[in-house]
């Protein structure tokens, strides 16, 4: 980085008022504390002393606004390398950040604006304005913070095919958008390599789009609202092995106790995040949304406030992850101005791809591939391959419909033959007559409850598994 001339415009740093040096040595320690490392404090610092040097005013009157675009402006005036100015430029914007939270200024934080002219590009007018009342209704169940992120996947999802109709057909009423739009739409896709999951997504949505309609009054194609998704296989739940669950585990614990404190701190985050989503199957949205008031780690449990459907639950937590958090809340650091996110990285929550990326970072260490939904995955398989009883697992995870837990348990062959058995076992149990229970069941006995188990729902391994046990049985008896 080109290192600053000097400036005779510049008060230097043993002429400032003693306010000022004191907040430049908080900022620094803000900026320590928020788990940067000794590049970030020279850049940052560097640009942090410019600028109290070069406005020349107590740090309590500096507007974080518009007396730092005056710092930038007097930049790009002094270098031509648009490198300096980028990293000065990233010094001043925690600077700013700064400012505010010592200062009490709030942020300006505008919503990121949607791009409808592209989404509704070549729509009808009539088609356009619906699609906007859809989204409307579809707000009401997010998060405002969500707002913008989910209206765009939306948009993305229903607009694609909506607009590709309007290329093919003139649409003067809903009714118009009929199956035949639709399979030319899907046979056009498919011959361009698009997959048969990503169409079924867009199908899903512009089905709910047309029930919206529906319900409104509106008349619509009925043949359209009874298009099936395309055949894609089966879509069980992919959990990561046990194997490379304590790989990964095993570089969040090294990186947890590195020497260096930056490194340290972030360890000790992503141990606390990784061991939430593992241990009580929490999805990455309610790890970014936490709030140090939903944590009640001295009843080892956390309260997940209108989490996904806003819907609320209360999950419990296993003592390794309430260590992790008391490990990691040690060394938290200060948050911004009006919040209370219990994890936050660079003084700020957690991005929407913070926890995929560092997954990745502890996967390419260990040569394991997984995202962080699969660790809330691995979470229902393994406490029902524990015993944990399905409801209590759906309660745990928040699943609306029981048949998402469900099929969980067919990950493991030994879940269903257990559950099968230790019931079995209770009836006998409660059927038992003097010393005659105590008799082993005989050959035709087990090949019936063999038979029974195999009426049940099972995967190929699980078949073949009962198929070896059924020509075992029948061995025996022979």
């Amino acid at each position: 980085m080109t290192r600053l001339r000097p400036d005779p415009a510049v008060l230097p740093f043993e002429e400032w008022p003693p306010a000022n040096q004191s907040f430049f040595a908080d900022f620094r320690a803000w900026l320590r504390a928020g788990g940067y490392g000794q590049s970030a404090l020279t850049i940052y610092g560097a640009a942090a002393r410019l600028a109290l040097g070069w406005l020349d005013m107590p740090y309590w009157e500096l507007d974080p606004a518009a007396d730092l675009d005056r710092v930038r402006e007097y930049l790009a005036a002094r270098y031509d390398s648009a490198g300096t100015r980028r990293l000065y430029d990233q010094g001043l914007a925690k600077l700013a950040e700064y400012l505010r939270l010592r200062c009490g200024h709030q942020p300006l934080a505008p919503e990121p604006p949607i791009h409808w002219d592209h989404y509704l590009a070549g729509l009808p007018a009539w088609l356009a304005a619906d699609v906007r009342a859809y989204l409307a209704l579809r707000r009401r169940a997010w998060r405002p913070e969500e707002w913008h992120r989910s209206t765009v996947t939306i948009l993305s999802h229903l607009t694609t095919f909506l607009r590709w109709a309007a290329t093919q057909a003139d649409l003067p009423a809903l009714a118009d958008l009929t199956p035949a739009l639709w399979y030319a739409y899907v046979d056009a896709r498919l011959a361009a390599g698009r997959a048969p999951a990503t169409l079924n997504g867009e199908l899903s949505e512009l089905l709910q789009f047309l029930h919206f309609l529906a319900e409104s009054g509106r008349p619509v194609c009925a043949r359209l609202l009874q298009v099936e998704p395309l055949h894609d296989g089966p879509h069980l739940p992919r959990d990561v092995p046990l194997d490379q669950l304590r790989r990964l585990l095993a570089q969040v614990e090294a990186e947890a106790a590195a020497p260096d404190a930056p490194t340290r701190r972030r360890g000790l985050l992503d141990r606390a995040w990784f061991l939430l989503m593992l241990h009580s199957g929490l999805r990455t949205g309610e790890v970014r949304r936490l709030r140090l008031s939903d944590l009640d780690l001295v009843a080892a449990r956390v309260r997940l406030e209108q989490a996904k459907g806003l819907q609320d639950r209360v999950v419990p937590l296993s003592p390794a992850t309430v260590d992790a958090l008391r490990d990691y809340l040690a060394v938290r650091g200060p948050a911004p101005l009006g919040s209370d996110h219990v994890f936050l990285y660079g003084h700020q929550p957690l991005s929407h791809t913070y926890c995929y990326e560092r997954l990745c970072t502890y996967g390419g260490r260990c040569g394991v591939r997984a995202t962080p939904h699969q660790l809330r995955h691995s979470c229902a398989t393994l406490l029902l391959n524990a015993g944990a009883p399905i409801l209590t697992v759906q309660t745990i995870l928040g699943h609306k419909h029981i048949d998402t837990t469900l099929g969980y348990a067919r990950l493991y062959d030994g879940t269903l033959a257990a559950d099968y058995y230790r019931a079995m076992g209770e009836i006998e149990g409660r059927l038992a007559l003097g010393e005659s229970a105590a008799d082993p069941p005989t050959s035709g006995e087990l090949l019936a409850l063999v038979d029974a188990l195999s009426a049940g729902t099972l995967n190929e391994a699980q078949r073949e598994t009962v198929q070896a046990l059924r020509a075992a049985i029948l061995t025996l008896g022979a």
